[in-house]
This record gives C-alpha cells, sequence and structure tokens, in this order.
C-alpha cells in the first residue's frame, strides 16, 4: 500500500502534535518521482503509519512577504515525437475515419489534433485504421477502445452515445499516450511510445451518470469534459456543452424549486397537505412537459429555509414517518403519480437537505423520483463514513437508509468553505474516501460545489481535478489517488512540488483533532500550537516551492496565500496584512462566497486575525 508522501517531526518537544509521536527530520521531504506517467515512490519513512508529518532541510533563507500577481501565462508546452507501435511494429501513419453524425466528427477532431501534436502522421490512406463510432447498446456515456488482430485491422472507439464516443477519445489519449488535461491552460504529454496489442479491448461504463463540478476551472467546457463532466447547467451561456459536444445532462430549475413550481412565494416552505398547492404543482410540472416532452429530469425541492410547515396534518405524518422527509416524498409521489404515463421518461428530482436529510420510515420514493442528498451540516475533515466522526454518523446512516429504498439517489456535496475561501480547507484526503462511501451506496449523481468566483488562493486548481478523476473512477484506490495527485503537483508546481504536497499532508492528511464543516472558521480543526511549532518549516517548504518552481513560480505564490492567512490568524500583524490585502486584489480573489470583490470593507480592524476583517 502506497503511504502518504511521509515525513518526519522536527518540532518542540512538548507541544500537542497531531500524531502522538515525533521523529528526527529528514534531509529533504519524501519524493515521487514519475516517468511516463507511472509513478514509483521514493520515500523516507520513519514509521508504518499511513500519516506522518515533517520537515524539509533547514537550509533554506526565512520565508519574505513577496507581492502576488495573477496566474502566470502557461509555459509553451513541447510534445514530445513520439512512436506508436502495434505488437511491436511501427505505424508510420493512421487515418481516423468517423460518420457524418457531429459528435463523431468532433471526436475526429480532437483525436488529430492531438495526435498530430504528438508528431504522429495523420493522413486519409494512413496504415492504422481508426474508426469513430456511436452505438447505443453500450449506455450513455460508456465507451470501448478494441483492436484488430493486425494493423490492418486497426482500432475503434465506439460511444454509447455522442459523448460517450468523445469521452473514448480522451480516454485513449490519457490511458495509451499519456496526455493529462490539468486546467485549461496547462496539459501535459510523457515521452512514453504509444504501444497498442491486438485484440485488446478497454471499457469504461460510468458509476455515476451525473458528475459536476463548479469549482472556477470547470467553468471551462472543453476543459470539463475532457476530464469527464457531463453537465453544464452552471456555466455561463457563452460556455456551454455544444450539440457536437454531445450535448449536456441538466435539471429543469435545477433546486428550491418549490417558490415557483407551487406558487407559494420564497418565504419558507409551502404546506404540503394543501390539495391547492399539489394542483398548482402538478399544473406546472405537466405544462413544462406539454412544452417540451424531452425533458427528463425537474426538480421539485424544498426552499433553501427550515421554516417547513407544523400544521396538524404536516405534523401528524412527519411523526409517523420520522422525518419532515416523509412529507416531501409523499407530495413528490403525488406529482410522480400524476405524470407517468404519459411522460414515462420524465424524472422528478428532490432534496433531502437541512430538516429532510433523514429519510422517511415508511413511505419510499416512486422509480421516476430522484432523491438528493446535501449534507451541508457535516464535517468536511473526516470521512463522511468515519464511525469516530459524531457530526457525520448520523449522515452515514441517512446515507445507508436512502440508498435501500431509493432506485435514484444523487447527492450535492461541498467540497470548499464558503465563509473562508483563502485559508486551507482540510479535506483533499477526505474526498476520495467520500467518493468511494457514495459510489458503495448506490448514488447513481454527483455534484461537488466548490469556489466558482475566482481563481484559487488554496488549493482550487487541485481539487476541481481530483473531484473529476474522482467522479469517473469513484472506487480507485489510494495509491491512483496519491499518483494523480503527485502528477498534478509536479506539472501545476514545477519542481519544487514535493514541498507542496508535504503541507497538504501537513494539513489534510493529519488526523483532524475536530471537525470542520462548509462554514466553520480556519484552525477549528487543527492543534494551533503545532501550527506555530511548524511555521518556519512550512515557510521554509513554500521558500523552496517558489524557487524551484520556474516559470510556475506564480502558482506557487499564489497557492502560498492560504498559509500566509493562517499565519496571520495565529500572529495578527497590520503591515503583513495591508501587504497581503493587496497581494489578493492583484489576483484578482474573493473572500467568501456571494462576495464578488476583493476588497475589505472600511472599519476592519487591520491589528485583528482576518476572520475578524470586514469583506465587501
Amino acid at each position: 500500500m502506497k503511504r502518504l508522501l511521509t515525513l518526519t517531526l522536527c518540532a518542540a518537544m512538548s507541544l500537542s502534535c497531531f500524531m502522538t509521536s515525533c521523529t528526527d527530520k529528514p534531509d529533504e521531504p519524501a519524493t515521487s518521482d514519475t516517468t511516463d506517467g507511472e509513478t514509483t515512490q521514493s520515500v523516507t519513512e520513519a514509521e508504518e503509519s499511513e500519516t506522518a508529518y515533517g520537515t524539509a532541510d533547514d537550509t533554506t533563507e526565512e520565508a519574505t512577504t513577496e507581492e502576488v500577481a495573477g496566474p502566470a501565462e502557461p509555459a509553451v508546452t513541447i510534445w514530445p515525437v513520439k512512436a506508436m507501435t502495434f505488437n511491436n511494429k511501427n505505424i508510420q501513419s493512421v487515418s481516423i475515419h468517423a460518420s457524418e453524425d457531429i459528435c463523431e466528427q468532433y471526436a475526429a477532431r480532437e483525436l488529430q489534433k492531438y495526435l498530430e501534436k504528438m508528431s504522429i502522421a495523420v493522413k486519409e490512406d494512413g496504415d492504422f485504421p481508426i474508426t469513430l463510432q456511436i452505438d447505443p447498446a453500450l449506455g450513455d456515456d460508456s465507451y470501448r477502445i478494441e483492436t484488430g488482430s493486425s494493423i490492418e485491422d486497426g482500432m475503434a472507439i465506439t460511444g454509447g452515445n455522442g459523448r460517450g464516443v468523445i469521452y473514448g477519445v480522451y480516454g485513449f489519449l490519457e490511458k495509451k499516450a499519456g496526455v493529462r488535461f490539468y486546467t485549461p491552460d496547462l496539459e501535459t504529454c510523457s515521452a512514453a511510445s504509444i504501444r497498442l496489442n491486438g485484440e485488446s479491448v478497454m471499457t469504461y461504463e460510468p458509476t455515476f451518470e451525473f458528475r459536476h463540478t463548479n469549482w472556477y476551472t470547470a467553468n471551462d467546457a472543453v476543459w470539463s469534459q475532457k476530464n469527464g463532466m457531463n453537465c453544464d447547467i452552471l456555466l455561463s451561456d457563452e460556455n456551454k456543452y455544444t450539440a457536437e459536444m454531445g450535448g449536456t445532462q441538466t435539471i429543469v430549475g435545477w433546486v428550491h424549486t418549490f417558490s415557483w413550481i407551487t406558487g407559494h412565494g420564497s418565504e419558507g416552505q409551502p404546506c404540503l397537505n394543501d390539495p391547492q398547492v399539489l394542483a398548482n404543482a402538478i399544473g406546472t410540472v405537466r405544462y413544462m412537459l406539454e412544452q417540451d416532452p424531452t425533458l427528463t429530469v425537474i426538480s421539485v425541492s424544498q426552499n433553501d429555509n427550515e421554516d417547513y410547515c407544523k400544521c396538524e396534518k404536516c405534523a401528524a405524518i412527519d411523526e409517523i414517518e420520522g422525518s419532515p422527509s416523509g412529507n416531501i416524498i409523499r407530495f413528490v409521489n403525488a406529482i410522480a403519480a400524476d405524470i407517468a404515463e404519459d411522460f414515462p421518461n420524465a424524472v422528478l428530482e428532490t432534496l433531502a437537505y437541512r430538516y429532510s436529510i433523514k429519510a422517511p420510515a415508511v413511505t419510499k420514493p416512486l422509480p421516476n423520483v430522484c432523491v438528493r442528498l446535501a449534507p451541508v451540516f457535516s464535517c468536511n475533515v473526516h470521512a463522511y463514513n468515519d464511525p469516530d466522526c459524531p457530526i457525520n454518523a448520523e449522515f452515514a446512516q441517512s446515507v445507508a437508509e436512502w440508498s435501500k429504498m431509493c432506485e435514484r439517489l444523487y447527492v450535492w456535496d461541498y467540497s470548499t468553505n464558503f465563509s473562508y475561501f483563502i485559508p486551507t480547507f482540510e479535506n483533499l484526503y477526505t474526498i476520495r474516501e467520500n467518493m468511494r462511501f457514495f459510489a458503495e451506496h448506490n448514488v447513481k449523481g454527483m455534484f461537488s460545489q466548490g469556489n466558482d468566483q475566482s481563481p484559487s488562493a488554496e488549493f482550487g486548481e487541485l481539487r476541481a481535478y481530483l473531484l473529476l478523476k474522482l467522479m469517473q473512477n469513484p472506487l480507485m484506490s489510494k495509491d491512483e489517488y496519491y499518483d494523480h495527485m503527485d502528477e498534478f503537483l509536479k506539472a501545476y508546481y514545477g519542481e519544487g512540488w514535493r514541498y507542496i504536497r508535504a503541507y497538504i499532508d501537513l494539513t489534510s492528511g493529519q488526523p483532524s483533532i475536530n471537525c470542520r464543516g462548509c462554514y466553520d472558521a480556519p484552525l477549528k480543526a487543527a492543534d494551533r500550537a503545532r501550527y506555530v511549532a511548524m511555521e518556519e518549516t512550512v515557510d521554509q517548504w513554500w521558500d523552496k516551492a517558489e524557487a524551484m518552481a520556474g516559470d510556475r513560480a506564480e502558482y506557487v505564490k499564489r497557492s502560498r496565500l492560504q498559509w500566509r492567512y493562517i499565519k496571520l490568524m495565529l500572529a495578527p500583524d497590520e503591515e503583513e496584512a495591508k501587504a497581503f490585502i493587496a497581494d489578493i486584489a492583484a489576483a484578482g480573489i474573493h473572500w467568501k462566497e456571494w462576495r464578488y470583490t476583493s476588497a475589505i470593507g472600511e472599519g476592519s480592524n487591520l491589528s485583528k486575525a482576518p476572520d475578524k476583517w470586514i469583506y465587501d
């Protein structure tokens, strides 16, 4: 089993630690060397534990405050000249064959573009034919890559739908050609040859039928599709999945639709036992479907507040069901039953959120009802199925109960801290465990809500990439996950990436002593004294990462802002605060959800910690 990049400790002897023991420091942080897309680990290990943390060597100068500009212009990627072989025989050129279908044509253009980047000749009469085709029998978004018995037989990339054949091309480029799509402006390719064997088959069938995140980099439709996302509902009108990209999975209304579907308005929740409320909802849903019978998923979901009806009828059902979700499911079931015969392909999606997170004891959702779980009050630094986390234990039980009764279960998860976008959010290891937990409980759709407002001062770009990788393969092993992480860090941050990985291990990898949710303050989950003891060491890590970053230095500086925020939490300093605020503004970074500015409000006392400042 691959361990986290294991680092030994050099902190003060008498402090409370994240771990139960401390050891001597190594000369350098643990490393992982990547060759041709495959990662092998070379680690100085002092413990058998999967998590141990420590220091880089102490030869760097003290950290200094530097101006942080916006993201650096990406370096021009020099694509390697690659050989392509079939059964160890060189392929001199390829030909690409597709029908007139616009998705097949798009896939063909993408395949040709990347092969030519690698200096692989694409000709009309190429000696290795690659056929792109659609076969609905494979299922939506699935693909199959199959080689024949000879070079002349070539290879076929077959998709279950238009998106499937496009995903098949990107899957081939990633798995066979070593291409990586890290961010919209950072793609890399290994130097290894493309080696194909005769009569081989590679298949992919998505675990999640719905895959979406709104992290800032995922606002780019082309990049997000390259990484398997299939919904563009939150993307701008100018940046949608076009018809030639296979279109999109979507949900009409998206969320919190009781207000207009029932005619109730936005205050509180409607009474779900009022016959007129039900009639209004049925009428609205039927009208939408009559206008567009191709609609597949319509949101009929609670408003975003806790003010649910407690009239005599509603309260009696709540008592029977053991949860207010019972009233919701009965209400949505009634609409679903009404439309089922006339619109057999339509599904109604509703929320299990806030007061309705617990599953009902009696009523089960009908087959044409989808329930979306939204654990907004859960702990994000412990796994949802961590038996030692008291906050998550109740949610894990709810997931288990819903999964037994619901044929179509979706999740709306939270992967940022909405009150504090900038300081480190310590969830980079729990998101893998959570995604596996959901897949193991029959979840069919996944949305991970993040910071979509501005570039990240933390690890937003890394998190977006890893989340989409997990949505494609939620059952991936720890080894696979760490490989994805290390490859990204090396490409994005440059040669000093190991020091940034050390910081991730220190923050996300440590067994948090407290819980922290998606609105909780910085340092709530951490041992403050431990951070104080590690401050000089962590400064050295970031110094070395910057010094070794080359043309990725601006990315390192921007991600270092998270540590500068934490240092101001540990020891407020007015002059450093002014410099920090200026650097945040220069980078165009936002402080928190719904604050679309980098400014600090008038009246802020900069001699206090940044969580006490006023944000415009």
